[in-house]
């Protein structure tokens, strides 16, 4: 017998096809990233009702730096509750998709204003969570032709009971500084003097008490709220005033949480593909 005879025979290795993998959904990151879904921490059902009643009540806690809202019933806050944020009294969540809606038509609201060559000015309460997203829309306004509020800084001023303060403007965004860092700020005080400060603008981009100060002041407001800071949807849905937007969403993560926002209001329509770190680490 040859050689060639007792070699076994060849075996062709067997093909597979590589599996493709389904790109997240827009829904699917936000709730990877817990800044929406049911996976994003939050008050629980007995805390979110309670919030709600003092809101009716007029609890000065609830409204934050928004005036007490005349005739509201809890029929009304609910309703508004409901509509910008998907929760209920049972289910205590903020619905993905109405963050992404939201933050689509503020961008489109934002380029709209921008494109008139008006004043927009923007501010953070969050500077550790938000000023990269508040960032985005601050070069956003700029690129279609908005007018940016980009100030020297103002003060000193006392903030959260502690002096001195400044607010300070980073890329056109307005935060609250202790000369060598950047504070989150729940002091409306602040904000009145944040408002104090700038030239009256057409259009304010805010959160916490920035964005409650310029609604209460007239000017037209997108504001980015939690379900810890429910009172802005409320009076905006129940004043019949078409002057405040709210994008609903957690607003404590970290900033790399808001990228999926970020880019959407950058322009891209479609899921940005997760990087590796994103999916092993969930944000």
């Amino acid at each position: 017998m040859s050689r060639s005879q007792k070699r076994p025979p060849r075996l062709e290795p067997r093909v597979h096809a590589t599996p493709v993998a389904t790109p997240p959904t827009l829904e699917a990151l936000l709730e990877r990233a817990k800044i929406a879904g049911p996976a994003a921490p939050g008050p629980g059902p007995t805390e979110f009702r309670r919030n709600v009643e003092l809101l009716v009540a007029g609890d000065r806690r609830a409204l934050g730096e928004i005036a007490p809202i005349a005739g509201l019933v809890a029929a009304d806050a609910w309703k508004a509750v409901a509509e910008t944020f998907g929760a209920s009294p049972d289910l205590v969540m903020i619905e993905a998709q109405r963050t992404i809606a939201a933050i689509r038509a503020a961008r489109e609201r934002v380029c709209d204003v921008a494109a008139t060559g008006a004043r927009i000015a923007i501010a953070t309460s969050a500077p550790a969570s938000l000023v990269t997203l508040h960032l985005a829309f601050a070069r956003l306004a700029r690129e279609h032709g908005g007018e940016v509020v980009d100030l020297a800084d103002f003060g000193p001023i006392r903030a959260d009971g502690r002096h001195p303060r400044w607010l300070r403007w980073v890329g056109g965004v307005a935060v609250v500084s202790d000369g060598d860092g950047l504070c989150a700020t729940r002091d409306g005080e602040v904000a009145r003097e944040w408002f104090f400060a700038l030239p009256r603008p057409a259009l304010a981009i805010a959160d916490g008490p920035f964005a409650e100060v310029a609604w209460e002041s007239g000017v037209e407001v997108v504001a980015f709220a939690g379900l810890d800071r429910l009172a802005l949807a409320v009076a905006a849905a129940t004043a019949r005033r078409e002057t405040g937007m709210v994008v609903p969403m957690r607003t404590d993560r970290a900033t790399r949480a808001y990228r999926v926002l970020e880019e959407l209001v950058a322009g891209a329509g479609a899921a940005p593909t997760a990087r590796p770190s994103d999916r092993e680490t969930g944000l």
